[in-house]
């Protein structure tokens, strides 16, 4: 019977010295994360089990776990069961994993994610130009926002999400664990110009709607165009900008429609994460 155990790092084990050089790719993540160095190198951080599992479920995601002795088991367990049996597992004390990460990682697991595989996708990929249901971000540069954006998509079943190139990084450590690890299975690709990516889509997708959401009064109510109401519902993508921004003139012009929820007068805006999960319900084709 072949040994399902995962590979634990062949050094002390565990860690025991702040300076062993295989912590050196969790060091000082909050300072490399705010500065952009991680995606710069091509790296990402997962934090919590649940996360993990995502990643190792993905073959080549993962270049390594780092768990305290209270998560150690349960993360050897997680590794074994998944894709990638032969990610290294290291195992420090909550201590040093705190010296190391620069803050309290109070659920006592980390691991390092390899991004190219999920950051070099072109919106002209089958995955989007087959969805029935798409969603972009202009500018949306919240990252809790962006994270339970990703999170609503996957409940309504969006098959693709377009990022303008300001928006904030979905694998940012926070931004994926908002979104409970569904941007590592939502394809997402960048867009250096969003309202020219859209306007090529819809050259080569005549039926496709791009619905802008939009605060003015102008706007049709969300509820016109509720996929529930039709059978023969068009593939549709679904535009999101930032709260206090909105979404841009440029982008704007490259929809089809545009969109409102309908609210009290006395309320301006609804978050953006919110807007977008009940737009996407209404424009779900996915069982509810």
């Amino acid at each position: 019977m072949a040994d399902s155990t995962p590979q634990i790092d062949s050094g002390t084990s565990p860690i025991l010295d702040f300076n062993d050089p295989r912590l050196d790719d969790y060091r000082f993540l909050r300072d490399r994360d705010l500065s952009g160095a991680r995606r710069n190198e091509g790296l990402f951080v997962g934090e919590t089990l649940p996360i993990i599992t995502q990643m190792v479920a993905s073959l080549g995601l993962t270049r390594s776990v780092l768990a305290s002795q209270r998560m150690a088991e349960r993360a050897a367990q997680i590794i074994a069961k998944s894709a990638s049996p032969n990610v290294p597992l290291l195992i420090a004390s909550d201590a040093i994993i705190e010296q190391t990460a620069g803050f309290d990682v109070h659920r006592g697991a980390l691991a390092i994610g390899i991004r190219t595989q999920l950051d070099h996708r072109t919106p002209f990929e089958p995955a989007f130009q087959s969805a029935k249901l798409l969603i972009a971000l202009d500018g949306v540069i919240n990252m809790d926002n962006v994270g339970a954006i990703f999170r609503g998509a996957a409940a309504f079943g969006v098959g693709g999400v377009l990022l303008s190139k300001d928006s904030h990084d979905p694998l940012y450590r926070k931004a994926l664990r908002v979104s409970m690890g569904y941007a590592l299975t939502i394809p997402y690709a960048w867009c250096d110009d969003l309202a020219a990516t859209i306007g090529h889509m819809r050259i080569q997708r005549p039926q496709l709607r791009v619905l802008a959401a939009d605060c003015s009064r102008s706007a049709q109510d969300i509820a016109d165009f509720d996929a529930h109401a039709r059978a023969d519902t068009p593939p549709t993508m679904l535009i999101v900008g930032s709260e206090f921004e909105g979404i841009s003139a440029e982008v704007l012009k490259a929809s089809t429609h545009r969109v409102r929820i309908p609210i009290a007068t006395s309320v301006d805006s609804l978050n953006a994460a919110v807007a977008a999960s009940i737009c996407l319900h209404r424009l779900a084709t996915t069982p509810s």
